[in-house]
């Protein structure tokens, strides 16, 4: 089974970006025993801006006409079925190297299978002060338009902590990659040879108004 690690540092090698994202490949291989991780790091490609001329829509075209590493790269996440994204904030928002990337991705909008499209997500987020939950929100968006479903999610604030590696983030982002492999073992898996969890329904209880609601002498 295929699994993309794609981080969206801006940094080289080593970064905390990379670090959380290995912590929860941890997670997800322990989980899936025949996962493939095909590991992604943005920078390390040559991804050129949008120019916005929107030819790669035109069916004539096809495709994106920039000549860079980009189909190199939507080439690397063929036949995947999942994806751990790890990113920093930078300016309160996602990286500039993956925001590229999204908006490269819409050469792709007219397909039917679309890359990095129809996927099971985990996702990590991490910032130096704050602002990782509304960075995070972003991504939504993007997902939604790719088809894909983010079942596990982590955010976290560096604040005082000098180094995040050495906080129980780092078990976090195991169990996000954890998460993400039992969602994905349960989706391949026969609905009827799993076992069924009973029904508990607590008891009615009488409502506002009820003569049972109402206390003897009140």
């Amino acid at each position: 089974m295929k699994i993309i690690a794609l981080s969206c540092t801006q940094k080289r090698l080593p970064s905390l970006t990379d670090a959380l994202l290995e912590a929860a490949i941890t997670g997800v291989v322990r989980e899936v025993s025949d996962a493939e991780i095909q590991r992604i790091r943005l920078i390390d490609h040559r991804i050129e801006m949008c120019e916005g001329e929107d030819t790669c829509l035109d069916p004539e075209v096809g495709r994106c006409t920039l000549d860079d590493d980009f189909e190199h790269v939507v080439a690397l996440a063929e036949g995947a079925q999942a994806m751990l994204l790890a990113m920093p904030v930078y300016a309160g928002n996602v990286p500039a190297v993956l925001k590229i990337f999204q908006e490269r991705l819409k050469s792709f909008m007219n397909a039917r299978q679309r890359p990095f499209g129809n996927l099971l997500v985990g996702t990590i987020v991490h910032s130096r002060t704050m602002l990782t939950e509304p960075a995070l929100g972003s991504l939504f968006p993007w997902y939604l338009r790719l088809r894909n479903k983010n079942v596990a999610s982590a955010c976290f604030t560096q604040n005082d902590h000098q180094d995040l590696t050495r906080t129980a983030a780092l078990d976090l982002c195991v169990a996000v990659g954890r998460q993400l492999g039992m969602t994905l073992d349960a989706s391949r898996s026969p609905a009827n040879g799993r076992t069924a969890l009973p029904l508990v329904q607590s008891p009615a209880r009488p409502r506002c108004g009820d003569p049972a609601a109402s206390s003897p002498g009140a």
